[in-house]
């Protein structure tokens, strides 16, 4: 399994064969991320990917694709606002967390660890041989309550980082959510 030509060190089989391992047994995978990445997973899990709304023509080239390959994908648009419930989430895939600023990152986390059901995995793929950079997205993990965390380079230049959601009350005490 690869992504596309251009896809980059993401795009490497080493990377989406960690990916499919960490993430096999979880149910659904939302991913938010580009679209070569959704439609790569979802040949191997049943896959939600987000978009945003100016995505909508290629992301419905990417369904007719599915489709006819058979893949297991449903792409929803979506904006500042996640069309996503708390606590729905069974897997949740997301990438350069790493490019963000601190106080940027530590807020996404908060928007997303609500979404996750309780024991639901959040993993990011990052491009990146920084150990700093490994250790301020696991301090960040560590931030967002999330437990089990693990961090694996399935290559060189990438870093997945992974944790599990807290109990339901956890989340709602940390993230103050109804």
């Amino acid at each position: 399994m690869r992504g596309p030509l251009f896809s980059g060190p993401l795009g490497g089989g080493a990377v989406l064969e960690a990916l499919v391992r960490r993430l096999r047994g979880a149910g659904t995978v939302v991913v938010i991320g580009p679209l070569w990445l959704g439609e790569t997973l979802a040949a191997e899990l049943p896959t939600v990917l987000l978009v945003e709304p100016e995505e909508r023509p290629r992301a419905r080239r990417t369904v007719r694709r599915a489709r006819a390959a058979g893949r297991r994908l449903t792409v929803l648009l979506a904006g500042v606002e996640l069309p996503l419930a708390p606590g729905s989430v069974d897997a949740l895939l997301i990438e350069s967390v790493s490019t963000l600023a601190a106080p940027e990152a530590a807020e996404w986390l908060a928007t997303l660890v609500p979404v996750l059901r309780p024991g639901g995995c959040l993993i990011a793929a990052d491009a990146t041989e920084d150990p700093a950079t490994e250790a301020r997205l696991a301090a960040l993990w560590l931030s967002a309550a999330l437990t089990h965390i693990k961090q694996e380079r399935p290559r060189s230049g990438v870093v997945l980082t992974s944790g599990l959601a807290p109990a339901a009350e956890l989340i709602r005490t940390r993230f103050q959510a109804a």
